[in-house]
């Protein structure tokens, strides 16, 4: 795995969330309409994985190769 690997993990990790994110606020909001609490419940957990998706942290393998690319740089 290789910086740019990282760097397209994040951005497709983040992107889906954010796709996601506007399909379950919809879906929330015309669950809420329809039937209340079932229709919240069903909402929930897409609007949790939108949220884990968006803010997910990045993988071991990325961190080391980015600390080791800083502190590559750092030395000049």
């Amino acid at each position: 795995m290789n910086k740019i690997d990282c760097l397209s993990e994040k951005l497709s990790a983040r992107t889906l969330g954010v796709f996601l994110l506007p399909i379950t606020i919809f879906l929330g909001f015309i669950g809420g309409l329809v039937l209340p609490v079932i229709g919240f419940f069903f909402a929930l957990p897409p609007v949790i994985l939108s949220g884990a998706l968006i803010f997910a942290p990045e993988s071991k393998a990325c961190r080391l190769i980015t600390e080791k690319a800083n502190k590559a740089v750092a030395k000049g």
